[in-house]
């Protein structure tokens, strides 16, 4: 059971690393090929098979090169029931991104609820719901943090 959970647990990290460095490509394969994708949050529809999921990442990377920078998803408390060769999962998502017109950060909070199944290699995403609960505005933001100082380096 620890191996098939570990197996999952990547899947849930390999999509908010593919979500913030990747391609469409690259998530649209966590998803099975009849995958249901739920982006709640940005209105009341269904994509339906994985090549509606990679037309709307697809969409979703160029809108926010656009007009986000420094993009970072996290999940946390992932709970995970394992049935046979399904599972489901619930998370907490947290999405932390800096507004390129402004330079203000804003702080996301909210839900993957995941159906996956296993295939031969990797678990996959049967249908995944996307919830946002709040967010934050939180302040502009400073490029670079100032350096500490450390004094043995010869400058």
């Amino acid at each position: 059971m620890s191996n098939e959970l570990a197996a999952i647990q990547q899947t849930l990290a390999a999509y908010c690393h593919h979500v913030d460095h990747g391609t469409a490509v690259d998530v649209a394969q966590l998803f099975t090929e009849d995958a249901v994708l739920m982006p709640y949050y940005d209105g009341d529809y269904d994509l339906r098979g994985r090549d509606a999921i990679l037309d709307w990442y697809t969409f979703y990377h160029q809108k926010m090169s656009e007009t986000v920078k420094n993009l970072r998803h996290s999940i946390s408390t992932a709970y995970i029931d394992i049935d046979g060769d399904t599972a489901r999962s619930s998370c907490h998502l947290t999405a932390i991104f800096t507004i390129k017109e402004d330079n203000v950060t804003y702080h996301a909070q909210g839900s993957y609820i995941d159906t996956l199944v296993r295939s031969e290699t990797a678990w996959l995403i049967q249908s995944r719901r996307i919830e946002i609960q709040h967010i934050n505005r939180l302040s502009e933001a400073i490029e670079r943090m100032r350096p500490i100082g450390y004094p043995g380096v010869a400058t």
